[in-house]
């Protein structure tokens, strides 16, 4: 997987070079020109057009989808024997969408929606199916560079996360269930690809940390209190290419 993401950040990045170096070019040519009557003739002026641009937007919606990677932590199964596994399953697919209301020019307001899943075995008694889901109110921040089509996005959001667990322990399922409130913080690329779509790529980190599991193990469901050294990290760091609707 990070071998065909590398190339598609390369490409991208790319175009966004070759899209930044002609709207500087077309920026700097803007001037007046004589005709051989002697009239001026005008070019278009991108920048005033690509302002009004920005400043028309009212709403936008974004998806996104990429790599997802679970940042460092203690957890709640210390044991060698999972290792590998455990490591294994730090690298899943984060998925996700957002909505905003642009009530400035540059700033939005609105929701954001995160998925990050995961999904593997070790041998045949031991398995995990983790799904972490963020939502709630975000806000964006967009800078346009001088071409005005390339920009810099900016978010942060703040909300409630969900974590579950179905998988498999000595050959007896469970599902582990539990919440926490999470922080989401992002930063990224856009690239205008007409008036009403945009293409992105962009970084984020999401923080959340959980103390509490409800376990449903047999027929039996029970709560599961972890201490201060054994808690359970929802943190993970995202790269992801998207595409914005405007």
């Amino acid at each position: 997987m990070n071998k065909y993401l590398t190339v598609v950040v390369i490409l991208f990045c790319v175009h966004v070079y070759r899209a930044s170096a002609q709207g500087v070019l077309a920026v700097s040519n803007t001037a007046a020109v004589a005709d051989k009557a002697g009239s001026v003739v005008q070019k278009t002026d991108s920048v005033t057009e690509g302002i009004t641009q920005w400043n028309a937007i009212k709403w936008s919606f974004g998806l996104n989808g990429g790599y997802g990677y679970r940042l460092p932590n203690a957890g709640t199964r210390q044991n060698t024997h999972y290792s590998k596994h455990m490591k294994k399953m730090k690298s899943g697919l984060s998925i996700g969408a957002d909505l905003h209301r642009h009530f400035w020019p540059r700033i939005g307001l609105g929701l954001k929606y995160n998925l990050y899943a995961v999904r593997g075995t070790y041998g045949k008694k031991t398995a995990d199916d983790i799904k972490i889901q963020f939502a709630g109110p975000s806000v964006i921040y967009q800078y346009p560079f001088q071409n005005h089509t390339t920009s810099v996005l900016a978010g942060f959001a703040m909300g409630y996360q969900s974590y579950a667990n179905k998988g498999k322990a000595n050959g007896e399922d469970f599902k582990l269930r539990g919440d926490a409130m999470g922080w989401a913080v992002s930063l990224g690329l856009e690239q205008r690809l007409s008036k009403h779509l945009a293409l992105n790529l962009t970084g984020a980190c999401y923080l959340g940390t959980s103390y509490k599991f409800r376990k449903e193990s047999g027929g039996v469901t029970e709560t599961i209190k972890l201490s201060k050294e054994k808690f359970e990290d929802l943190s993970r760091a995202e790269l992801t290419l998207g595409l914005r609707f405007f």
